[in-house]
């Protein structure tokens, strides 16, 4: 009976080393990077948010669209509620300015529409675009190996607003 109490104990006790061999080396790295992944996550969200606030704005007054003077101003609104610093960079990956407006021109009854840098001539139809780039940068709370520490993320897009 001694025997078999004995060996119960020391089955139990397996079990526990087991377990905390287990927690250690898989659920508590799981653990730590999903911690990870919902900062990178918050953070991309929060620059699609900016951007649509861009787009919104741009939208609402074509005039000074690719004025990046106002769209500091939307950005800095955005900064004064949100978790991480978001920047509105000086010029784009392709060298264009930040907040640059291009325009698609085409002549009726065509549909082959050409992408400029200037305004339409007399006698095309015009849509207005503009592209915004948004940057921000995170600091991971529990640096994971092969990954950057700090994070730079960056959302670019171009809408129509004409």
């Amino acid at each position: 009976m001694l025997i078999r109490r004995c060996l119960a104990a020391s089955r139990r006790a397996s079990a526990s080393v087991e377990f905390a061999l287990i927690a250690s080396f898989l659920l508590l790295p799981l653990a730590l990077g999903s911690a990870d992944f919902l900062s990178v996550l918050s953070a991309q969200s929060q620059l699609n948010t900016a951007l649509q606030s861009l787009y919104y704005f741009a939208y609402t007054s074509p005039i000074s669209a690719n004025n990046a003077t106002y769209a500091g101003y939307v950005v800095s609104l955005i900064n004064s509620r949100s978790i991480y610093t978001i920047t509105l960079p000086v010029t784009l990956p392709s060298g264009a300015a930040n907040a640059s407006l291009s325009y698609g021109c085409f002549t009726p009854p065509s549909t082959v529409i050409t992408y400029q840098a200037t305004t339409c001539s007399s006698g095309q139809t015009q849509q207005t675009l503009v592209s915004y780039q948004v940057k921000t940068v995170i600091t991971l709370p529990f640096p994971l190996p092969g990954l950057a520490n700090p994070l730079t993320l960056s959302a670019t897009g171009k809408a129509q607003i004409q």
